[in-house]
C-alpha cells in the first residue's frame, strides 16, 4: 500500500507547520513546534490521541524564559496531548515540571526519505537549557504493516557526564483497557507496581487492575487518577479502545528491555489515568544510563493497529491478539 506524500493541514486547532502522513487507514499528525509531538493518531477516521482543546494552536515562545528552570513555574504543567519523549526519572524534574525546552520547544523538522513505499522524518529538539540534553525523534512509516516506528534518541550536549533514561509517553483518549505483561519473579505485588502518590492508585487498584495469567488488565474508564507499572522482561503495551461502530481498535507498543540495568521508576511500562481530563497515558521506558559528553542512546518503539470484533478478556485471547499483531513486519 502506497504512502501519501507529506502534506500540511490543519488539525484540532493546530494550523502552523502541521505535517500529515497517510498510510491506508492510518494518519499520523505531526506538530514539531510543540515538543516534536505526534499530536494525532487517526485510524479509519477515528482519533485515538487526546489533544487539549484549551492549548490547541497556542505554542509557547520559550525564548522569553531567561531562567527556564524557575520561570516555567508560572506556566504550570502544559498538557498539550499527543505523543512525546520525556526524561526519567520524574523526581529529578525541576519544580516537578517537564523540561520546557524539550516538552514545549519548537523542534527542527527534517525529511530524511520520502517515497511511495516509505517516509522517514526527524524532529530535533533545541538543546535543553536545564539538562543539556537534545532529543531526536525519528519516525518511520512504511516498514510496519498498519503501523509506524519511533526511535527516541537522547544526546548529552554538555561537557560533563549525565544520567537520564528515555521515557516515551502517549496521551490517548479514554476509555480503554490496557494489558501489560508481568514477570513471575517481580518484586511488585502480582507483578504490578502501585504509584502510591498518584491520586487514588492505592484504593482503586482492586477495582481497575485485574490479574490475568501472565498479564495485568488495567481498565481506564472513569475520571479517576491512578498510575501502575510493570517490570516485565517483555517490552509491550496493548491498549484496546472501543470504536465508532461498537467494535474495537487494538494499539500495540513494542520495545526492547534491558534488565538488569536500572529503570527510572523501576518499571519498563506504565499506565496513567487522568481525573480532570478524559485521557490516559501509555508510557514506555529505557534504562537510566550515564552518558559522557556527546554520547547518545536510543530506544526503538514499534506501533501497530488492528480492528477487533470483541474485547479480549482472558490471557489466551490477549495472546491471540498479540500473535496476530506480531506477524506484521518487525525490526525488533
Amino acid at each position: 500500500m502506497n504512502i501519501s506524500p507529506l502534506e500540511l493541514r490543519r488539525y484540532a486547532g493546530w494550523s502552523n507547520a502541521v505535517w500529515v502522513i497517510g498510510h491506508g487507514a492510518l494518519q499520523l499528525v505531526l506538530v514539531p513546534e510543540v515538543g516534536g509531538r505526534i499530536m494525532g493518531i487517526r485510524w479509519q477516521d477515528q482519533d485515538l490521541t487526546w489533544v487539549n482543546p484549551a492549548l490547541a494552536g497556542q505554542p509557547l515562545d520559550i525564548s522569553e524564559l531567561e531562567h527556564p528552570a524557575t520561570d516555567k513555574v508560572s506556566l504550570g504543567f502544559p498538557l498539550w496531548g499527543g505523543d512525546k519523549t520525556w526524561l526519567a526519572p520524574q523526581d529529578r524534574w525541576n519544580n516537578q515540571l517537564p523540561f520546557i525546552d524539550l516538552d514545549s520547544g519548537a523542534y527542527e523538522f527534517v525529511v530524511l526519505e520520502q517515497s511511495p513505499a516509505q517516509i522517514t522524518v526527524q524532529m530535533i529538539s533545541p538543546i535543553c537549557r536545564e539538562t543539556g540534553i537534545q532529543i531526536t525523534r525519528t519516525l518511520h512509516v512504511g516498514t510496519i504493516d498498519q503501523g509506524w516506528s519511533v526511535i527516541h534518541k537522547i544526546e548529552n550536549c554538555t561537557d560533563q557526564s549525565v544520567e537520564w533514561g528515555i521515557w516515551g509517553n502517549s496521551m490517548m483518549r479514554r476509555p480503554a483497557t490496557v494489558f501489560l505483561p508481568i514477570r513471575a519473579d517481580s518484586s511488585f505485588p502480582q507483578g504490578v507496581k502501585t504509584f502510591e502518590s498518584e491520586g487514588e492508585a492505592i484504593g482503586a487498584r482492586s477495582q481497575v487492575v485485574e490479574p490475568l495469567d501472565g498479564f495485568a488488565a488495567i481498565r481506564c474508564e472513569a475520571p479517576l487518577k491512578f498510575k501502575y507499572g510493570v517490570d516485565s522482561d517483555e517490552g509491550l503495551i496493548l491498549a484496546v479502545f472501543p470504536d465508532q461502530d461498537n467494535q474495537y481498535v487494538a494499539h500495540l507498543k513494542q520495545f526492547l528491555t534491558f534488565h538488569p540495568q536500572p529503570y527510572g521508576h523501576g518499571c519498563v511500562a506504565e499506565v496513567f489515568n487522568a481525573e480532570a481530563y478524559d485521557y490516559l497515558e501509555l508510557e514506555i521506558h529505557g534504562p537510566v544510563q550515564r552518558l559522557q559528553p556527546q554520547e547518545s542512546v536510543e530506544l526503538l518503539e514499534e506501533n501497530r493497529l488492528i480492528n477487533l470484533s470483541t474485547m479480549p478478556t482472558t490471557a489466551t485471547e490477549v495472546q491471540q491478539v498479540l500473535s496476530q499483531m506480531h506477524s506484521m513486519a518487525s525490526r525488533l
